[in-house]
């Protein structure tokens, strides 16, 4: 796919060249590996409860009618999980935590392009495996809790992944899903908290795949929002095309510095994102 000059500030390519870039990944780079997405997340644990002696069909059909408004995800799965139990915990471990989830080729892309980390609210081995692809080795890769080692690698300028929601694989119970947990859990990280805001005000940060009412991308952001104000450098978003909306994308730019990166999914499965890096790359080391 051909992109226009305009689809690659100065700003942005610069920020790269200089090692002031980073990526967020959203949970769009999973769904194209095959992992479910909030919807689809939703859907298979109301499914998992239907068949618990113990959860009533008037919760059920509670739960689908929820479901239906698209705007209940975190209330949803906040509920579902309390409901479920051990079962809820269970089923992410098993989605999210297996570790032979294949690399894909944008997620490639995106690692091929030099940046200082990666952030991801996903809970999934993929970005691990994709760099193991291209590298040989594994990556440093950190949670929330982990704010000493954190700070180490992000002043001593080594690449390393940044789970701001948890792992799956090695610690399923301590993973982020609601607002209730970002209350009990992160807000206690007060270390954790610094640092997240010394890196937003710092590095670059580009987007890719998430949405501007993805619910775990709104947690991030509510969470920073009160000590940072979109001071420093901007930081950028891409989205497909159709998925814009104005009023938050002013927000956005008002509230955080992000500007909007848009792309036609004329492939209908986002493959442009991956034709995007690839050029992007080329440009950076032009």
């Amino acid at each position: 796919m051909v992109f226009s000059d305009d689809k690659f500030p100065e700003e942005l390519l610069e920020n790269f060249q200089n090692n002031r870039g980073a990526f967020f990944v959203g949970a769009g780079m999973s769904i194209e590996a095959g992992l479910p997405s909030w919807g689809q997340l939703i859907t298979n644990l109301i499914d998992l409860a239907e068949n618990k002696a113990w959860i009533s069909k008037d919760r059920i059909s509670e739960y689908r009618k929820l479901q239906k408004e698209g705007n209940q995800f975190l209330l949803l799965a906040e509920e579902l999980k309390v409901e479920l139990g051990d079962d809820f915990y269970e089923y992410i471990e098993n989605t999210f935590g297996n570790p032979k989830i294949n690399p894909t080729n944008t997620m490639i892309s995106i690692l091929e392009i030099k940046s200082s980390m990666i952030i991801t609210s996903n809970y999934d081995m993929l970005i691990e495996n994709a760099y193991i692809k291209l590298n040989g080795s594994m990556p440093s890769t950190f949670k929330y809790s982990q704010s000493r080692e954190i700070a180490n690698n992000y002043w001593k300028e080594k690449f390393f992944i940044l789970k701001v929601h948890g792992d799956a694989k090695s610690d399923v119970n301590g993973i982020i899903l609601s607002q209730k947990d970002y209350r009990k859990t992160l807000y206690r990280e007060i270390g954790y908290k610094s640092i997240l805001q010394s890196i937003f005000s710092t590095k670059s940060i580009f987007f890719v795949g998430t949405s501007m009412t993805d619910p775990e991308f709104n947690l991030l952001l509510d969470y920073l929002h009160e000590s940072y104000h979109g001071g420093g450098p901007s930081h950028f978003l891409l989205i497909e095309e159709s998925s814009t909306m104005p009023v938050l994308q002013k927000r956005f730019s008002e509230d955080f510095n992000i500007k909007t990166i848009t792309y036609k999914n004329d492939s209908g499965k986002h493959s442009e994102i991956n034709d995007y890096m690839i050029e992007l790359n080329k440009r950076i080391n032009a």
